[in-house]
C-alpha cells in the first residue's frame, strides 16, 4: 500500500509539471528571448550535460533555470524534458 501510494506521488510530481504555452506574447519578453537565443548553444552540447543551462543569459543559475521553465516550450519539447529531466524548482 505504501509503495503505490508513493509511486503514485511520484507520477502525479513527474507528470504535473506543466509548463507555460510558447504564445508570441511570451515568446517577445526578454527572459525568452535569452532561452530562444541560445539555440546553437544546445545545439552544441544536445541537452547531455549541465553545461546547457550556462547557454542561456543570466546572473545566476537560479535565475537561468527559471528563465528554462518559464520559457522551455519556445524551445521545443526537448528543452522541456531537459528541464523535468533537471529537476529545476519551476
Amino acid at each position: 500500500m505504501k509503495l503505490s501510494l508513493a509511486f503514485s506521488l511520484w507520477l502525479v510530481a513527474v507528470l504535473g509539471q506543466q509548463f507555460p504555452e510558447c504564445t508570441r506574447d511570451v515568446a517577445a519578453t526578454d527572459d525568452c528571448a535569452d532561452v530562444i537565443d541560445a539555440n546553437a548553444c544546445y545545439n552544441q552540447f544536445r541537452f547531455q550535460n549541465n553545461q546547457t543551462l550556462s547557454c542561456i543569459n543570466g546572473k545566476d543559475n537560479n535565475e537561468r533555470a527559471l528563465k528554462a521553465c518559464k520559457c522551455c516550450s519556445c524551445v521545443g519539447k526537448v528543452m522541456c524534458d531537459w528541464v523535468t529531466k533537471q529537476r529545476f524548482q519551476c
